[in-house]
């Protein structure tokens, strides 16, 4: 960073400079920390950093500098970073290094997850500082590509034990939101009246009238670049208040006409070499010099620059401030502007650089250019591949612009708007789906779009019941689109499923009959052997003919959507549909095999909205099974993804409300049916949320045996519809309803029960029935219990096996067979305990204690004090896997998971990996 480095000792900024101070300080002690310096252009983010930087020559330290002509390539800024520092990329583990070395095009292979490449940058951040404290500063931020950025931001967020500073300076002006937004930082603002009024006079080499002064200081707003460069531009005489001072003084959004003024003033050929450096996105020396002599420009034209102060050439070309480059490329003539790209886009072409060529033959075109606009879109199908959705939007974007035929320039708005989509950018996509007229599209384009704005409505704050209506509205779509694009009618019914499970029993205008009965027209009239088909069959299967007539379609989908040959596309399409219908098969085994499947699928494609749907539902299930640990971690990582794409803070928080999770955890807040979140889910339709209340609510007041309580909530729990929550809940709505007194809705219930365990063959259905049995058949509750033990194993059924435990315990204890009670009822509470669920565990601990027994010293240790993270770190390391293994898995640093371990082993009294596993941790 010498090149950067302060020449003068910097003025004011002291709140700030304490800021990074402390920041580089808990580098230093071994506490990683994520810091965004924000602000308008000249306000001395970069000069801050560097001076702070400087009182701390024992870090090592970084700096990479967004350019605005590269943020279009994906993880350029990536690149550039791993090529500095190629031996610690060589050393990086093989799954890292490979996905680093591909998203940055160093290296050949499919196209890496994003967490991946953002684990493989956190590892290489850490190996960095292995020396001393590293310091990674990324300066104008806002011109990082995407990728590159979303990476960075991954790194920030998890940066814990490494001896790691992750610095970043981005401008406000003109740059919306961005993925830093949610990373703690400072905002500078202009300098006070004080230390400008200083600055002003130490950057003057003459006398300042005091007048002139306060003039300057006013119309630059205290912007320390304005007044640093001010005094040079002005009159001597100007300065000292003897020639008029002319308005408006230059200052904020005038600094690139400023800067232009000082290019102006230099040789031709100089300028036109400055303006083919501004065009290499990259400051490719090497580029620049042979676009030079295409444009016959001497040698000494590059010295000239170099000279003037404006930039610093070595391997590369480095402007002095990113403004001069901006001043250069904005303000060159369009003619000359274009000369330039084109022959930059040859030289790009000799060296077999598609992408750049072709982005430059695009910037040298005036008017339309159809073969141009190919080759764009062309290139945007590769971005693509290595996960830049916004990125293809922007070619998309770009090909349209170069598009002659009106009705192809429509299309490719129209893709664009869709790839922004998939992205989970609502914000661009809407603006450029608002572009189009339906009038210019084509029938299938037309519903296209349709299924394209039902989309964009979850992206979009409203205030009406959208969710309550959107499965309507699909399966409208879905009927437009039968026969005139079926792929896209199939993708249309099969939103409408997800929308099913959002609305609940809000849903308006529709039923999942409905919906099922459309998918199965359109797959008998477009058959298909796509998985996408073959999922909508199976659903729609279960929904029309029950389960025994789904069964098999079902088995056979979920084991296509779980092998490895299955396109990514084709998985994103189906899983839900796949991972709904093994859920009401009660295979919660193949539900999260599919989903699992889904979830890389969406880290490969970048598909951040199809990634959110993927852990809610990883969600919904670890919740329905009682694991609260697992599902919880779902949770928070779908609030991340749900935050990445911009979304308004309380539809994150109705997205992620799962009030379930509080009636495990005995948390009574649950009972709260004005709570602000639920009540917004409601005006918006979202009936997922209202129904988790219920059933919280309902296992809440089941956990401490007030059951009358209980049904009063169960009772309203809807179970008639298999999209409806109260399906999955059967067993606890029984329960509820017969201990409560209420024996013919208890009935009704076993009936349900009874027909989904015949039709299933699920070990789980039938475990469920079994012990929902001994509620209404007190004379059989020993040899009932006894069969649901023997049918509820496996993680994935523990929750229910210890609510067997409790019931036969309690049965047990009633009739005074203390020892064999406590037996039972200590492996119920245990469980409860591991898995956090607290009313239960209070329960269990009340039974044991009325029969005189107790546990096993250590097993005596209360509610797990573990964080969920600390809880994903101990399972894995009970598992056997190592530290690097953990931290692949977690996508966090292996320091990371050394820091959790030693928690763990703080708070559980344990010293090995081997007294984990004997503890069976959930």
């Amino acid at each position: 960073m010498d090149n950067r480095a302060p020449s003068e000792r910097l003025v004011g900024r002291a709140v700030e400079k304490a800021w990074l101070s402390g920041l580089l300080q808990s580098a230093v002690e071994g506490r990683g920390v994520v810091g965004v310096l924000r602000g308008d252009a000249g306000m001395g983010k970069t000069y801050l950093v560097c001076s702070v930087l400087s009182e701390h020559p024992r870090l090592g330290s970084t700096c990479m500098v967004g350019v605005e002509s590269e943020a279009d390539l994906p993880y350029a800024a990536l690149q550039r970073m791993m090529l500095s520092h190629r031996p610690v990329f060589e050393s990086l583990p093989g799954a890292q290094r490979s996905a680093l070395g591909v998203a940055c095009g160093m290296a050949a292979g499919p196209s890496p997850s994003r967490s991946l490449v953002g684990l493989g940058l956190l590892t290489f951040l850490a190996r960095l500082s292995d020396d001393a404290p590293f310091v990674c500063f990324i300066d104008d931020a806002q011109w990082i590509d995407p990728e590159s950025l979303q990476a960075l931001a991954f790194v920030g967020r998890r940066l814990l034990v490494e001896r790691v500073a992750l610095l970043f300076a981005v401008r406000t002006e003109g740059f919306g939101s961005s993925v830093l937004d949610d990373l703690p930082g400072r905002t500078l603002e202009g300098l006070d009246r004080a230390d400008a009024r200083r600055l002003l006079r130490t950057s003057s080499c003459g006398p300042l009238d005091h007048r002139v002064v306060d003039r300057i200081v006013d119309a630059t707003g205290g912007n320390p670049l304005a007044l640093v460069d001010l005094p040079g531009e002005l009159t001597l005489k100007q300065l000292r208040g003897e020639d008029f001072l002319h308005e408006p003084v230059p200052l904020g959004k005038h600094l690139e006409a400023h800067y232009l003024k000082q290019i102006r003033g230099l040789p031709r050929e100089t300028r036109t070499w400055l303006l083919a450096a501004a065009a290499e996105p990259e400051g490719d020396l090497g580029a620049i010099t042979a676009a030079g002599e295409a444009l016959g420009l001497p040698e000494a034209a590059a010295h000239r620059a170099e000279l003037a102060g404006l930039v610093r050439v070595d391997s590369t070309v480095t402007f002095r401030h990113p403004l001069v480059r901006s001043a250069v490329y904005n303000g060159a003539p369009s003619p000359e502007l274009r000369r330039v790209h084109s022959h930059l886009a040859g030289v790009a072409h000799e060296r077999g650089d598609v992408h750049k060529s072709v982005t430059h033959r695009a910037a040298a075109t005036v008017g339309t250019d159809d073969k141009v606009a190919e080759e764009l879109e062309r290139s945007a199908d590769i971005v693509t591949q290595r996960g830049g959705y916004m990125t293809r939007a922007d070619l998309l974007v770009r090909a349209a612009a170069l598009t002659s035929d009106a009705a192809r320039k429509e299309l490719r708005i129209l893709a664009a708007g869709e790839s922004a989509l998939v992205a989970g950018a609502g914000a661009q996509a809407g603006a450029l789906l608002a572009t189009l007229d339906p009038a210019r599209l084509d029938d299938a384009a037309r519903g296209r779009l349709l299924l394209a704005l039902c989309e964009l409505e979850v992206l979009t704050p409203v205030t009406s019941p959208v969710f309550a209506h959107r499965p309507q509205r699909l399966l409208a779509t879905a009927r437009y689109l039968h026969s005139l694009d079926p792929a896209h009618a199939k993708q249309a019914v099969a939103n409408a499923f997800w929308a099913l499970i959002q609305a609940d029993e809000l849903v308006q205008g529709t039923t999942s009959r409905e919906v099922a009965d459309e998918a199965r027209h359109i797959c008998r009239t477009d058959p298909g052997s796509d998985l996408t088909t073959q999922a909508l069959v199976a659903l729609s299967t279960l929904v029309l003919d029950g389960r025994a007539a789904a069964s098999p379609l079902v088995k056979e989908a979920v084991a296509r959507a779980t092998t490895n040959d299955t396109a990514d596309e084709e998985i994103l399409q189906s899983y839900m549909c796949i991972a709904h219908a093994a859920c009401l098969l009660r295979e919660p085994d193949a539900v999260e095999a599919v989903l699992r499947h889904a979830e890389r699928a969406a880290q490969r494609q970048g598909a951040a909205l199809a990634l959110a749907r993927v852990l809610l539902l990883r969600a919904y299930s670890s919740m329905q099974r009682g694991r609260i640990g697992e599902g919880t971690d779902h949770l928070t990582r779908a609030g991340e993804i749900i935050a990445f794409m911009g979304l308004p803070r309380l539809w994150t928080d109705i997205a992620l409300s799962l009030p379930i999770v509080r009636g495990w955890q005995g948390d009574e807040t649950v009972i709260d049916e004005d709570d602000e979140v639920l009540v917004e889910a409601r005006n918006v339709g979202y009936g997922r949320s209202g129904a988790s209340r219920l059933v919280g609510a309902m296992l809440l007041r089941a956990a401490e045996g007030r059951y009358a309580e209980a049904w009063h909530y169960g009772r309203r729990i809807g179970h008639e519809d298999p999209f409806f929550t109260g399906t999955l809940y059967l067993a606890d709505l029984i329960e509820c309803a017969a201990r409560a007194g209420d024996r013919d809705s208890a009935e009704k219930l076993i009936r349900q029960l009874t027909i989904e365990c015949r039709d299933t063959q699920s070990r789980w259905a039938a475990g469920l029935l079994e012990r929902s049995m001994t509620h209404l058949e007190g004379e059989d509750t020993a040899s009932r219990c006894e069969r649901a033990l023997e049918l509820l194993t496996g993680p994935a059924l523990e929750m229910d096996a210890a609510r067997t435990h409790l019931l036969y315990g309690e049965w047990l204890r009633r009739r005074r067979r203390r020892t064999d009670a406590a037996q039972h009822l200590v492996a119920a509470l245990e469980t409860f305990l591991r898995l956090g669920a607290a009313g239960w565990a209070t329960r269990a601990q009340r039974e044991l204690d009325a029969t005189g027994k107790c546990r096993e010293p250590n097993a005596s240790r209360g509610p797990s004090p573990l964080t969920p993270q600390e809880a994903s770190v101990a399972r894995l390391a009970a598992a056997g896997n190592t530290n690097t293994d953990i931290a692949s898995q977690l996508f966090v640093s292996p320091n990371t998971v050394d820091y959790h371990l030693r928690k763990v082993f703080r708070k559980l009294g344990v010293t090995s990996r081997r007294q984990l596993r004997d503890l069976r941790l959930d």
